[in-house]
């Protein structure tokens, strides 16, 4: 099947879920889970997490999908839902990281020794998350410029800067 198979698809199943056919949007969760798992786990190297993420998520696209009023825009409507739960739960472990960084740093300087901060990541690890997200959806998912600003409800404009910055790292950290 084509994308544009693929995508009349998923509309026709949006519209039948939306008048209550629940076979439909059984349809939906099979065609779309492991595509917004793997897009968790991208973001959080955690896949137990990324199942519980995308869990929460497939509640809240259940939820509102009667109130979805273009059903061609599911997949950026659904990514969108994902992505705000995989922000949230990085923003959590980066409060617990940090709290837990501190302590250990205190413990080592009580001790006298200088904090280690580990080996060198690889270079897209480097990157901050928005670009890491924008590079992931961009080249894994081949979603267009435009769909990633729907997704991530930012300007064009911003999509294509982040790419671009981006690239430019991963060049540097590749060639370091």
């Amino acid at each position: 099947m084509n994308n544009r198979s693929n995508k009349i698809l998923d509309e026709l199943l949006v519209l039948h879920a939306q008048d209550g056919d629940n076979k439909s949007l059984e349809l939906l969760v099979k065609r779309w889970h492991k595509k917004l798992v793997g897009y968790c786990y991208k973001q959080t190297n955690d896949l137990e997490a990324s199942k519980d993420l995308v869990q929460e998520s497939w509640q809240a696209i259940i939820k509102g999908i009667k109130s979805l009023k273009d059903p061609a825009k599911f997949r950026i409507w659904a990514f969108r839902i994902v992505h705000n739960k995989v922000i949230s739960w990085i923003r959590e472990r980066q409060k617990e990281r940090i709290l837990e960084q501190e302590v250990v740093q205190e413990i080592e300087y009580s001790m006298g020794e200088e904090p280690d901060f580990g080996p060198i990541r690889r270079a897209i690890d480097k990157l901050p998350n928005e670009q890491k997200t924008i590079l992931t959806f961009f080249y894994q998912h081949n979603y267009s410029l435009k769909e990633i600003s729907e997704i991530l409800n930012i300007n064009v404009g911003t999509v294509k800067s982040r790419l671009y910055h981006a690239r430019q790292k991963v060049k540097k950290y590749y060639n370091a």
